[in-house]
């Protein structure tokens, strides 16, 4: 949607469809920035572990922490995507349109899109 929409909706005289694009434009500019703020703090964390490597002398030891801390950040992402899914659908959008933009936003596709969608969006 566009600003255009909700003019035209507004112009047209139809509260309730301006109501709607307006909702909507809301909804992708807050997304949007938000992505937008997530990748900077996922780059800044790996930066930050990417220093921390490098302080470490043992390494089979770092190792093993990140591998436990990979499993941990898998099932907290999965959970974002999870609630990012069932937001956008409970919004109204189709399957096909959550999944589009889980693949954009957080390079969640496939088999794990899928099952993530089922698990929270039914």
């Amino acid at each position: 949607m566009s600003l255009e929409k909700i003019v035209a909706e507004a112009m047209a005289g139809r509260p309730l469809e301006m109501k709607e694009a307006f909702e909507e434009e809301i909804q992708t500019r807050i997304t949007t920035k938000l992505e937008e703020k997530y990748v900077e703090m996922m780059e800044a964390k790996s930066k930050d572990d990417d220093e921390d490597e490098d302080d470490d002398d043992d390494e089979d030891e770092s190792s093993e922490d990140e591998s436990d801390d990979d499993d941990d950040d898998d099932d907290e992402d999965d959970e974002k995507v999870g609630k990012a899914m069932k937001a956008m659908n409970d919004k109204g959008s189709s399957k096909a349109e959550v999944l589009k933009a889980m693949k954009e936003k957080y390079g969640c596709a496939g088999s794990k899109a899928e099952g993530l969608y089922a698990s929270y969006c039914g």
